[in-house]
């Protein structure tokens, strides 16, 4: 059986870096007979597809700690090594290993190889579905390398041989000249559905990141607000994400509630949540012998875990007004964090909280990482539409959603928000009929504008701010805050002061007695690093 794994006994990648002597290291001077090799039966596509999500588990979590760790969300305990702590400090070397880029190099190969040399044609285009796999994962690869380093060597041929390897001399890209081809690469595939096959019961297309989220995502970073909105509009739509839940602080996924959930669940590997939350993922199984690393580094048991929740993030949960009337349950603020950050330790002084992330962290199972599920849809395009001028009906879709009731409530979202461009502001689809809202539908009161405000390049930012803060409740520890931080400090006067402001939050001691947390480092001069390093970390050369 030919599989695409051959190529690796021939070719170790490690991409280190731009340096052309070492941009990769190979163990091997023979290569691959390309002829010999052609990806040409559904065997060949099935263990080809399998060895880009092998691929993307491996760099999975490293994705996570470098989208959360830098940011104010995610702090280190007293058992964390060297490394994690160069990284929460802001102080991080090339030679650092989280800073390593030859797992993604090695999924791009990989990726490279399936596109050249897929027969798409023959067998009523049996394998069309995969190469088109193959264009999403290279193009979400080469997302997340933009975001962590910035300007990224680009090829899109796969390296064969030693000698093309070491002589190799590939341009640096800076994310303004990657996305652009990034977003043309995508949007030749955007017919192609995702593959249909199961692996134990695992839907494998649901590991495969999805093309509208792509274009949305790319177009954010490039700053093409409307095309942006467009596309995580596209994404609630595509596969009707109705996003409700009720009062009892679980998901109803029916209108008529004949499946529900907890808002835990969305994070575990089922059909509901594939269905009518998680869009993709990266699904570990342990009977396919990958585990998610980032388990040992939350959950350590008896206290070993590396990583906690920051004392900010904790007294943001618990400062959060819910909207229900119930005296008890307004006592336990935003039960997101509740449920997935902390734990009252019974062998500790009473009422005393031990810090600890639960959200994809378990004792018993293995747990997933989450690539885009419907609340990043519909915070995405909030931020997006807040910065085509329509700061009244992004706030309404974090609020309550953009339901009739609330869109023809001029004093929530004035007429003008609705006008021009119809496709992205037309929500007559089934997915908003009975939409929530992200604050909605965990019972959390809704943001109001203040009434100081007097422009609307104020409103706007005012919403950004509030964008943010919920993103921060909502997606805690899911990889994705430090690289919100970022977009949105690019926008802002003074984009150094911002970032620093924001992460210095998490070295600074609580002084509630719940929280008995202290500074895990020097806040001034963890505020110097983050505005001498940049947004970028350095990639090894």
């Amino acid at each position: 059986m030919k599989t695409f794994f051959h190529l690796f006994l021939y070719l170790l990648l490690a991409a280190l870096g731009f340096s052309c002597s070492n941009f990769f290291e190979v163990e091997s001077k023979a290569y691959l007979d390309i002829e010999k090799n052609r990806l040409d039966t559904p065997n060949d596509s099935v263990y080809s597809v399998f060895g880009l999500l092998s691929g993307m588990q491996d760099i999975g979590p490293v994705c996570v700690l470098l989208g959360e760790l830098q940011a104010d969300l995610m702090d280190l305990t007293p058992n964390a090594d060297a490394d994690l702590k160069e990284l929460n400090e802001h102080r991080a070397s090339v030679d650092n290993p989280y800073l390593k880029a030859t797992g993604f190099y090695r999924i791009i190969n990989d990726c490279n190889y399936m596109i050249q040399h897929m027969d798409t044609v023959t067998g009523d285009k049996a394998l069309l579905q995969d190469y088109a796999a193959a264009v999403a994962i290279r193009a979400w690869t080469y997302l997340q390398m933009s975001k962590i380093y910035g300007p990224v060597p680009y090829f899109d041929h796969c390296i064969l041989n030693a000698e093309e390897a070491l002589t190799a001399d590939f341009p640096k890209m800076s994310p303004a000249e990657l996305l652009p081809m990034l977003i043309a690469q995508v949007q030749d595939i955007l017919h192609i559905p995702r593959p249909f096959r199961r692996m134990n019961s695992i839907p494998v297309g649901k590991m495969i990141p999805g093309n509208e989220f792509l274009l949305g995502e790319c177009y954010l970073w490039l700053n093409d607000y409307e095309n942006a909105a467009l596309w995580y509009k596209r994404a609630i739509e595509k596969d009707n994400y109705r996003f409700v839940c009720n009062n009892s602080f679980t998901i109803a996924y029916e209108d008529d509630g004949s499946i529900v959930q907890s808002w835990y669940q969305i994070f575990e590997n089922s059909d509901y949540a594939h269905t009518y939350e998680n869009n993709a993922s990266i699904i570990y199984d342990k009977n396919y012998g990958k585990s998610n690393s980032l388990r040992s580094l939350y959950f350590g048991k008896e206290g070993s875990n590396k990583i906690k929740p920051s004392s900010a993030i904790i007294e943001d949960w618990i400062a959060q007004p819910l909207g229900t009337t119930n005296l008890e349950l307004k006592k336990l603020g935003d039960r997101r964090g509740l449920t997935n950050a902390w734990r009252f330790d019974k062998e500790a002084p009473e009422n005393t909280i031990r810090p600890l992330i639960n959200k994809f962290a378990s004792d018993s199972i293995e747990v997933n990482i989450i690539i885009e599920r419907a609340a990043i849809y519909h915070l995405r395009y909030a931020e997006a539409i807040n910065r085509t001028g329509r700061p009244g009906l992004a706030l309404q879709m974090i609020n309550k959603g953009p339901r009739p009731l609330y869109l023809n409530d001029s004093t929530l979202v004035k007429r003008q928000e609705l006008a021009g461009k119809p496709e992205i502001v037309d929500f007559d689809h089934a997915a908003y009929a009975t939409s929530m809202g992200i604050r909605g539908r965990v019972d959390l009161e809704p943001y109001t504008f203040d009434a100081a405000l007097p422009t609307l390049e104020d409103s706007v930012l005012f919403v950004e701010d509030k964008i943010l803060q919920e993103a921060a409740l909502e997606l805690a520890f899911e990889g994705h805050r430090w690289f919100d931080l970022v977009r949105v400090a690019q926008r802002r006067p003074n984009p150094a002061a911002f970032l620093s402001g924001m992460v210095c939050r998490k070295f600074e001691a609580s002084i509630d007695p719940l929280f008995p947390f202290e500074a895990s480092a020097d806040k001034a001069t963890v505020k110097a690093a983050i505005e001498s390093a940049g947004f970028f970390l350095p990639l090894p050369e």
